[in-house]
């Protein structure tokens, strides 16, 4: 999907319209086609009023947002292709579709009878899918390992699994667990174009980036004037972009901020609002290592208190960066189904027991178990994960947080004095990464019939003349060797069962 003019609107549009038109090559030429025709975005408002006074009609792709104003009883339309000049809408087509009062993408058809008459969107039909069952998407699960299922997501968002390590995987995956996972919220600081956004941006319609600029109570949280819920009780996922230039001059911007963080509640103009927006955070640094956060603006830079509610911090120095060659051109699920299937799962709970190290805060253990539900969702939506896995994840999200707490210790040690907690065994995903891919068939295999990961992965072993091996994973005592290497443990090759494996560890 490289089509230059599908690049202007969001990929969940473009492929809802590509599966429409049959999902073959020839459907890319007609929807390619139909935007040429269809969709005028920003800067054209004059042309198209020229048009509407011509015609009296003209047919759109465009995003609708609806408007109401209590003063004259009526709806508004708010469309880019009209700038800010209005339409009349039907009052009972927000009951239809109420999406549209936070903005729907959708094929409409404005009305212009000339004189006076006021212009109207006659008719509309959205775009976005609604998914009435999880039945489906749950069983088609089932047909895959976690590996394959994992490179499916990442082919279905856009991204080319292959060249990718599983450590990388794990990390796009967690830029997608806020769409699963209900308050989970993340920071990001790391180099440019390595597609920060890109994820989020283009694979639901119920994510809203703000890029930079001047943020007021009014616009997050709760509109006095026009009584219209702002941003965070509107959206599932709320994006600050290049947070570095975002403005947060009202105090109580970040007041309101860090009580909603912590209970999921706020409170503006007499008014108590719940709501479930994950918060993600974005810049950009050259440094890979802390202090990461010098580079946020005046009001967040050293807050303790709201880096304390951040659930982790990814390290935006290992993902590569975008190139032809990071992007999927092949099969997949339509972003628009799977968006449908991540929505369905956001109310659902996944927490599965996790041994947790001594030391941990409230917030540690809150932070890490979400990280955990939102990775369990997208991995294993069935709840049939292996036991180990969700401790690796585990392993994983204290990682991320650890990171945090790292920041919040250089701003204020004696509050948040340095830390070293008992490092865990190898978790199973970092022990891919060290080990050599004909190994990790059979390495999955013992992972996915539950022997828990090991306590070190490949060491050098001193030869009886002096040469040196490498040895595959030691468990406390007993060690993997690699085919032909002799020494204490078993020696296997990687068709050896893995019965045979588990045997010899005391697993079976």
């Amino acid at each position: 999907m490289q089509e230059t003019s599908f690049h202007r609107l969001p990929r969940f549009v473009v492929e809802y319209l590509l599966a429409k038109a049959g999902g073959t090559l020839e459907a890319v030429d007609k929807v390619r086609k139909k935007l040429e025709e269809l969709y005028l975005g920003p800067g054209h408002q004059e042309w198209l009023k020229d048009q509407l006074l011509r015609h009296k009609r003209k047919v759109l792709i465009d995003r609708l947002e609806v408007r109401v104003d209590l003063n004259t009883g009526s709806h508004r339309a708010q469309l880019p292709s009209l700038g800010e000049y209005p339409a009349e809408v039907d009052y009972h087509l927000p009951e239809q579709h109420p999406g549209v009062l936070y903005g729907l993408w959708g094929t409409l058809e404005l009305e212009y009878e000339g004189g006076r008459s006021p212009l109207r969107v006659k008719q509309f039909i959205p775009f976005q899918t609604s998914l009435n069952s999880l039945e489906p998407f749950l069983k088609g699960r089932q047909a895959f390992t976690e590996a394959e299922w994992t490179d499916f997501l990442l082919a279905s968002v856009g991204l080319n699994p292959e060249g990718l390590t599983s450590r990388q995987k794990l990390l796009y995956l967690a830029r997608l667990a806020p769409l699963v996972e209900p308050n989970l919220h993340l920071m990001e600081l790391g180099p440019r174009q390595t597609g920060k956004t890109y994820l989020l941006r283009n694979l639901s319609p119920e994510a809203f980036v703000i890029s930079g600029g001047k943020v007021t109570p009014a616009v997050l949280y709760y509109n006095q004037l026009t009584r219209k819920p702002g941003l965070i009780p509107t959206y599932q996922v709320l994006i600050f972009d290049e947070v570095a230039h975002t403005a947060w001059e009202d105090p109580s911007i970040l007041s309101i901020l860090k009580d909603y963080m912590e209970s999921g509640q706020f409170s503006r103009g007499g008014r108590t609002l719940t709501a479930e927006a994950s918060l993600v955070f974005l810049g950009n640094t050259d440094r890979p290592e802390a202090p990461l956060t010098q580079v946020l603006p005046q009001g967040l830079r050293g807050d303790t208190a709201l880096l304390d509610r951040i659930h982790g911090l990814l390290p935006g120095h290992e993902f590569p960066k975008i190139s032809p060659e990071l992007l999927y051109q092949g099969p997949g699920l339509v972003v628009d189904y799977l968006s449908a299937a991540f929505k369905k799962l956001r109310p659902l709970a996944f927490d599965p027991p996790l041994a947790l190290p001594k030391g941990l805060t409230q917030r540690d253990a809150r932070a890490v178990r979400k990280w955990v539900s939102g990775l369990l969702k997208l991995l294993y939506p069935g709840r049939d994960w292996p036991e180990s896995r969700a401790q690796d994840l585990a392993d994983f999200a204290l990682e991320l947080r650890e990171r945090v707490y790292q920041e919040m210790s250089h701003y204020n040690p004696l509050e948040f004095p340095p830390r070293r907690r008992e490092e865990p065994g190898l978790g199973w995903e970092e022990l891919f990464t060290l080990l050599d891919e004909a190994y990790h068939p059979l390495f999955r295999a013992l992972q996915q019939r539950g022997a828990p990961p090991p306590s070190e992965g490949p060491e050098d072993l001193p030869g009886t003349n002096g040469e040196m091996s490498q040895s595959l994973a030691r468990w406390g005592d007993k060690r993997l060797l690699p085919q032909g290497v002799t020494g204490q443990g078993l020696s296997v090759a990687p068709h050896t069962p893995p019965e045979e494996v588990l045997r010899f560890l005391g697993l079976q």
